[in-house]
């Protein structure tokens, strides 16, 4: 298979309707909604390019990582401007390098579907797991909270908790679980909240929280065919 041939079926391939429809509703969201609140480019570009990544990730399709380097750049940027400075570290030391770590590892870990579109292999977390993932959430949270609390940050308690639980779903969507989407539900609700005087944002988290509740169906599913 050429090149052209690669891309067009990883980028195009393998979607249904309603998934492109919606997609396409979210994004001239972010456009709108910077048309009548100018505040600043960076926003709409991260929050178009975010947008771009979770519905990447929610298909399993490993080109999530290009938009998510330009999201994790800007967004970082974004975070600085609003003195969250638990979202910039997150930006900074989390997504940026997630990036590239999550590409090798996925690229290790794909599946040719029936319509020739890649996708990753999925799987499911162990009920060891779960309890390693409760208890590094919540001793990680005081103590980045109390880090935070040394800062003139904003909203220290829910950026503090928020950063910690992006930390731990970055690294399950890393290693593939399917889980990942149970954190970043409880992280998009926070994160409206968080981001509830910026437009922009506020939008690009709305589409996540949908799509992050689609990506916990659609990883369901890929992690049951994982396991057969």
């Amino acid at each position: 298979m050429n090149l052209s041939q690669t891309l067009k079926n990883e980028f195009f391939g393998g979607w249904k309707s309603f998934e492109v429809l919606w997609l396409c509703i979210f994004l001239a969201a972010q456009i709108i909604a910077y048309v009548l609140d100018p505040v600043s480019l960076l926003e709409v570009i991260a929050g178009i390019s975010g947008i771009l990544c979770v519905v990447f990730v929610g298909k399993g399709k490993i080109s999530n990582y290009f938009f998510g380097l330009i999201f994790a750049y800007s967004y970082f940027y974004v975070s600085l401007d609003n003195k969250f400075y638990g979202e910039m570290t997150t930006a900074l030391y989390v997504y940026i390098p997630a990036q590239f770590i999550g590409y090798f590892l996925w690229k290790e870990n794909m599946r040719n579907g029936a319509d020739k579109a890649e996708t990753v292999i999925a799987k499911f977390l162990s009920a060891k797991g779960w309890l390693a993932l409760i208890g590094a959430v919540v001793i990680g949270s005081l103590a980045f909270i109390a880090v935070l609390k040394t800062t003139d940050g904003n909203s220290i308690g829910l950026d503090g908790v928020t950063t910690v639980l992006v930390i731990a779903a970055q690294l399950l969507m890393i290693l593939r679980y399917s889980e990942q989407w149970l954190l970043w539900i409880v992280i998009n609700v926070l994160s409206i909240v968080l981001w509830a005087d910026t437009p922009a944002m506020y939008l690009m988290y709305g589409a996540y929280l949908l799509n992050s509740l689609y990506g916990y169906y659609n990883w369901s599913k890929l992690a049951k065919v994982g396991k057969n």
